[in-house]
């Protein structure tokens, strides 16, 4: 073990700031592009199944629908693809460590791209399918955080962990990887270092592991365990501070200390899974070369062959797709904005009603700025129309109550408006503050906070559905904003001018049947209609739920508890500490029973 060890350092060594560099760079722009396709071909699915959220009850009727398996297959080849061109890449990278050769990260890299070519050209796909579970072998602890918080996977591991039957299974399909692992534990270095045919490097793999088998097998779970464990010591550490933190800290503070908490657990999966992974290769290649009849027979130094011309164009072919790919998710965040789905991993998100209405005047810009800096998910404001038809944010039928004045929006000009001073009612520190163009407010949202655009209702005649969905497509903030009504019939105008731009109802009852209608994505209810059965109902039919307005800490622990999507709260620094609080108590009482078990 001693002899390997050393083994493993010196082929980490020769190029380990390479390997690193080209890991970080490689991972930290795949999984963000890889995240984004992937979100936007699930959303692409879930329209055309007519569902805007995915549940544990209605994820079988899902499945069923004869594209999205297709779809599902062609995100899941395309994660295998990126998987297979890293895993070659570090093989490659030990082979030149292996023949004290120097790579660079773009060498790394390029060397890679060629041999995944050489695979793809050789059809090699059962290569691949054991470097993949090898993968998963690899990374089960981190897979399993991250699916833990994904839904609706979350709720499908609950139901598989709560069925004695479904835990067997599972525990025999890991069984089983464990099969295929062993046995084809040097393929890969074979196949791709070797130069060796499948067949024949599956042979020479088995018989390699033989008479080592356990050795083998500990050496490979030894490594892996003993990075996982320094993983998770740090991540325990971090948690455990925060929680600390957590029921001694109070204020604006607390709210930021707790996203930064979120935070620190991805940057720590996503540096733990590059560690492990790379460990497991230089195990692997120390392995490989230590029990190899001699080091020349197994490749040797990386070298730039020119004897297969079409092999080097596929992989100019596979590097400029790469870069193609990167430069349009550059442009698409440029007119996007840097949003992640965070529908899919949040349980509960936090709408500030009216911007932050307990810190600033209501539907104003400092209200919208507040409600950014307390961390809320989204900021909800209302819309009303001009008499020269500009778009405008207020919320009352009249303006009395902001500015003193008992007549509506409609009856000014915008220029006649800014006029009005619509801050002093709230607070002598507001004074000046001003009604906002809706068209500033989404500027200044762009990227830093969500929209829940609520359409006043002025009659079936008004033109604001359809000015309100123009300015969001213009503004390319479709994926960032959502459109709210009670009005049914605004939000079938602003499903058939775009039906991607997602919609809510709102009601102020829970009666008849609207979990069904076709024009709306979410319900947004009174929070004091809200119910269980409500909530998986709505759930079932692919239906998200919002509460409002949600302001007492007892009543926002019982919509949490409940799984309500959303709750629309004048105080969103509240409602953070109050879903922090309870996430952090949740993931410290799991630890310590895992722990003390």
């Amino acid at each position: 073990m001693k002899t390997l060890t050393k083994e493993m350092w010196q082929l980490l060594r020769q190029n380990l700031v390479s390997i690193f560099v080209f890991e970080f760079l490689y991972r930290g722009m795949i999984l963000p592009m890889y995240m984004r396709l992937a979100n936007r071909m699930l959303r692409w699915t879930l329209s055309l199944a007519g569902y805007s959220y995915l549940t544990a009850e209605n994820f079988t009727r899902f499945l069923i629908r004869p594209w999205v398996l297709p779809a599902l297959l062609a995100i899941g080849l395309l994660g295998g693809l990126l998987i297979l061109l890293e895993a070659f890449a570090l093989i490659t990278a030990f082979q030149g460590s292996a023949c004290q050769q120097r790579l660079s990260p773009f060498s790394i890299f390029w060397h890679g791209l060629q041999k995944a070519a050489e695979e793809i050209s050789r059809g090699n796909w059962r290569l691949g399918m054991v470097i993949l579970v090898h993968y998963l072998l690899v990374n089960l602890l981190l897979i399993a955080r991250c699916l833990s918080h994904i839904r609706p996977l979350n709720f499908v591991i609950q139901e598989v962990f709560s069925s004695s039957r479904l835990s067997s299974v599972l525990l025999l399909l890991l069984a089983g990887c464990v099969a295929v692992a062993l046995p084809t534990a040097y393929v890969g270095f074979l196949c791709v270092a070797g130069q060796e045919e499948f067949s024949s490097s599956l042979c020479r793999s088995r018989q390699m592991v033989r008479g080592r088998a356990v050795f083998t097998a500990g050496a490979l779970m030894l490594g892996n365990i003993t990075v996982s464990a320094v993983v998770v010591v740090i991540y325990l550490l971090s948690v455990t501070a925060m929680c600390m933190m957590l029921f001694t800290g109070h204020s604006l503070t607390l709210a930021r200390l707790l996203v930064i908490r979120e935070q620190i657990e991805r940057s720590i999966l996503f540096f733990g899974g590059i560690v492990l992974i790379v460990f497991h290769f230089a195990f692997l290649g120390a392995m490989y070369y230590q029990y190899g009849e001699q080091r020349s027979n197994y490749g040797g130094a990386i070298t730039r062959s020119r004897k297969d011309f079409m092999v080097r164009i596929k992989a100019l072919a596979m590097g400029v797709m790469l870069l193609a790919s990167g430069f349009a998710y550059g442009v698409d965040l440029f007119y996007h904005g840097f949003t992640l789905p965070d529908e899919i991993f949040a349980n509960t998100q936090i709408t500030a009603h009216r911007g932050s209405s307990k810190t600033a005047p209501e539907n104003t810009m400092a209200a919208i700025k507040a409600a950014v800096e307390e961390m809320a998910d989204w900021v909800e404001m209302d819309v009303q129309m001009t008499r020269d038809q500009i778009l405008v944010l207020a919320h009352d039928a009249t303006l009395k109550r902001v500015a003193g004045i008992n007549q509506p929006v409609s009856s000014f000009t915008w220029e006649e408006l800014q006029l009005l001073e619509v801050g002093s009612w709230f607070s002598p520190e507001f004074a000046g503050e001003r009604i906002p163009l809706l068209e500033d407010a989404l500027e200044y949202c762009r990227g830093r906070i969500n929209l829940n655009i609520e359409i006043k209702n002025v009659g079936r005649d008004s033109r604001m559905p359809e000015k309100v969905v123009k300015m969001i497509l213009d503004g390319g903030m479709a994926e960032q904003c959502v459109i709210t009504s009670t009005s049914l019939d605004y939000l079938k105008q602003v499903k058939q001018q775009a039906p991607q731009v997602r919609t809510g109802y709102i009601l102020s009852a829970a009666y008849g049947d609207f979990y069904s209608l076709e024009a709306i994505d979410f319900i947004s209810i009174r929070a004091s209609f809200v119910n269980r059965r409500l909530v998986e109902q709505a759930h079932a039919q692919g239906k998200a739920v919002h509460a409002w307005t949600v302001n007492s800490k007892g009543e926002m622990e019982r919509l949490y508890r409940m799984g309500v999507d959303n709750m629309i709260t004048d105080y969103p620094l509240l409602a953070r500490e109050m879903i922090y609080r309870e996430e952090a108590t949740e993931t410290l009482l799991e630890y310590l029973k895992m722990i003390f078990q």
